[in-house]
């Protein structure tokens, strides 16, 4: 599309539109290989969110090429181990990611806040003579011209570049410009998650660092990280209103499902959030791309967004380093794409319905089909092949 561009007319190889950890990590890829890359984020001030919390192995992988991976797991807390469980009958089955030692160098989910990968990537671009990372830069349209994209930013000012990546999540100003479909279905339940610094790991008994403890009324998440633990509880459309579901009276009582004890000042934060499933109909659109949830969105249970949506990111930079062969940028898009429909949205949505089920028949056969993962190593390499992403990147 654009090979044959004089590059002193442009303002950038690429321009990274969203600095959240996707953007970020994207970019500094694409600097570390020799291009010039501008991201834009809208914030005045890049809010450094915490929603995720895992790396899976194939993410730190990846990452170790922007340099950041040795510092993450410095940081992060490794979970060798994780668990399906019952609300009613505790642990169910104990999966141990050493099976996967030949697999991967990193055979763990390292549970660390996504906040962490964000400051250490804008700390590499910021420190990088081919980028520029710039804040308070909400664009408004992004356009292919036969030479190049262009990209209009409030306020007047307009950048050309030879590709345009658009990582500025669920409500992509990039793909909603381009006119693209991003169908799919939103959840019935919003998720309130509550983080303490209680250590749940010695008031409750065999507890993993990653819990999924299944119940057909009050089935939940329990996550570990450097700072704490965060639980994650459903909250359906019958428990009423935003305000209701944050409210004191409802907050306790769902902190009290989990520890009996606890009161609202072991609580250091409270969000609720809507979940969806939705993925684009296209994620290449001539020299524009998109990467993350600006091109899919899916239930968390697995931790798969955030490091799916790296993956993209990562995958894509690779292609255009070398040499933006047409075809390679056309395989990656639908490869990408079918890996948001076909792996991590039926991952996660399998996790959704295992963890509510509400039939006893049902959930005691999902019962013995974790036991049995247990007792075969083989199943249970396979399970976590899956579970870990390395599957999804075969």
């Amino acid at each position: 599309m654009m090979q044959d561009t004089n590059p002193a007319a442009l303002d950038a190889d690429v321009v990274v539109v969203g600095g959240g950890p996707v953007g970020t990590t994207t970019a500094l890829k694409l600097a570390h290989g020799g291009m010039r890359v501008i991201v834009l984020e809208a914030r005045e001030a890049n809010l450094l969110e915490g929603r995720a919390t895992t790396f899976h192995p194939p993410t730190l992988e990846m990452l170790e090429s922007i340099g950041v991976t040795e510092e993450l797991v410095r940081r992060g807390l490794k979970a060798p181990y994780y668990q399906f469980r019952d609300a009613k009958l505790g642990k169910i089955v104990e999966l141990d990611f050493g099976v996967l030692h030949q697999d991967t160098r990193y055979p763990y989910r390292l549970q660390l806040e996504q906040s962490h990968l964000t400051k250490l990537a804008v700390d590499g671009l910021e420190a990088h003579p081919l980028a520029d990372f710039r804040t308070g830069s909400r664009v408004e349209s992004v356009t292919q011209l036969p030479d190049g994209v262009e990209v209009h930013v409030d306020g007047g000012e307009v950048l050309r570049a030879r590709w345009v990546v658009g990582a500025d999540g669920m409500r992509s100003v990039v793909r909603t410009g381009l006119g693209l479909d991003f169908s799919g279905h939103t959840y019935p339940e919003r998720y309130l998650v509550l983080s303490t610094s209680l250590p749940l790991h010695e008031m409750m008994e065999d507890l993993a660092a990653v819990n999924y403890v299944a119940d057909p009324e009050a089935w939940h998440v329990l996550l570990r990280n450097p700072a704490g633990w965060r639980i994650l509880f459903p909250a359906p459309p019958t428990a009423g209103t935003d305000e209701e579901v944050l409210s004191d009276e409802y907050v306790r009582r769902e902190l009290r499902r989990v520890l009996p004890e606890a009161d609202l000042a072991d609580l250091d934060r409270v969000t609720l959030y809507e979940v969806h499933r939705k993925v684009a109909e296209r994620f290449r659109v001539g020299d524009i791309f998109l990467v993350g949830d600006a091109a899919h969105v899916n239930n968390p249970l697995g931790g798969m967004g955030m490091n799916s949506g790296i993956h993209d990111g990562m995958l894509l930079a690779d292609v255009l380093l070398a040499g933006a062969d047409s075809d390679a940028l056309d395989e990656w898009a639908a490869n990408r794409r079918a890996v948001a429909l076909e792996f991590v949205g039926e991952e996660t949505e399998g996790n959704w319905e295992a963890l509510r089920e509400d039939d006893e028949e049902r959930r005691a056969r999902k019962r013995e089909e974790w036991r049995a993962l247990e007792a075969d190593h083989g199943a249970q390499r396979e399970f976590l092949l899956r579970s870990s992403m390395l599957a999804s990147l075969k």
